[in-house]
């Protein structure tokens, strides 16, 4: 095995116990915040994206209805450009809920910035499924 991929395994296992042990207590409430976010933001894009992935234009901790967090593309018609907000709700069940949606919203904002996609649930967005799992993650709709 070369130098190069048994590194990048290695930060991958690592990570993966990582996530193990900090979701360990998976009965108790995840309170969101911006540090969180961006921490794992980092982390996701290293081991699922290969550091592909700029960071969402902005970030918003808000109350969402219907679903746990959101990728919004907004079109300023004026300048003529698009940009991407990242909208998670300020509490989750436990903290692997809080790292399944942020890698979920990554996988649409990978979707639709560099691959120029729908952004939809389709199989360019499930072929994420093999690399969720060796984090330890599910990526379901």
């Amino acid at each position: 095995m070369k130098k190069k991929e048994k590194l990048k395994d290695d930060y991958i296992v690592r990570i993966k116990k990582r996530i193990l042990r900090e979701t360990k207590d998976s009965d108790k409430k995840f309170k969101t915040t911006f540090k969180e976010i961006k921490k794992y933001f980092k982390i996701f894009n290293k081991s699922l994206f290969k550091n592909k992935l700029n960071p969402f234009n902005d970030i918003k901790i808000k109350r969402i209805v219907r679903g746990s967090g959101q990728c919004v593309e907004y079109l300023s018609y004026r300048k003529g450009t698009t940009f991407f907000v990242l909208e998670m709700m300020p509490k989750y069940k436990n903290k692997s809920e809080f790292l399944n949606t942020l890698a979920h919203e990554m996988v649409h904002l990978w979707q639709q910035t560099i691959m120029k996609d729908t952004g939809n649930h389709n199989k360019l967005f499930f072929s994420f499924k093999p690399k969720f799992k060796r984090l330890n993650l599910h990526l379901s709709y």
